[in-house]
């Protein structure tokens, strides 16, 4: 089913404001350098993975490959960030993506050095990121403890809303938010 732009049944100033996106330069899995100006005046949809994730990475992948299915519309872009980028290189970033059948110029995967993506996700995004204890691990945790959630930005980098990607329900949401901000782009 393709979502198509219909009358959104509120405005965009209704959405809050959550803060900006930061300036940032990572290497998507074209091994092409990637920031925001590859993405400005764009409506995008952010997420953090990691490919060796065997718990809720699969999970929240195949829920951004449905969304790449739902939208119709040349500016909405899908940006998985890697939480693992040690490991997740540009090369094993682009094997994960074909799994996936993500669409290059649509759906992009980005890598980094550890320390700047995880301020990023922290500070950027005001979300949880954190190497896994030993108990944790003892316990079937992943290596790496990270968000589930979904991040709509709008074309100005505005960080518009946080949708908990395990609730159907928000993620229906997740898709009229963008279509409305797309919509009054």
């Amino acid at each position: 089913m393709t979502v198509l732009l219909g009358s959104p049944s509120f405005a965009a100033e209704d959405l809050p404001v959550y803060g900006h996106v930061p300036d940032f330069s990572f290497t998507e899995r074209s091994g092409e350098a990637f920031g925001p100006a590859d993405l400005e005046g764009r409506v995008w949809i952010a997420d953090f993975i990691f490919t060796r994730c065997q718990g809720m990475c699969p999970l929240l992948t195949g829920r951004m490959s449905i969304l790449q299915t739902k939208f119709n519309h040349p500016d909405i872009r899908l940006v998985s960030f890697s939480v693992d980028p040690e490991y997740d290189t540009p090369e094993v970033l682009s094997d994960y993506a074909l799994r996936y059948q993500a669409q290059e110029g649509k759906w992009f995967f980005l890598t980094g050095e550890k320390t700047l993506m995880w301020n990023f996700v922290t500070e950027g995004f005001s979300l949880g990121v954190a190497q896994a204890s030993p108990e944790d691990l003892a316990q079937g945790a992943e290596p790496v403890m990270h968000t589930s959630r979904f991040v709509l930005i709008d074309p100005d980098g505005d960080i518009r809303g946080y949708y908990d990607t395990s609730e159907p329900a928000n993620v229906e949401q997740l898709i009229q938010d963008a279509l409305t901000l797309v919509s009054e782009k």
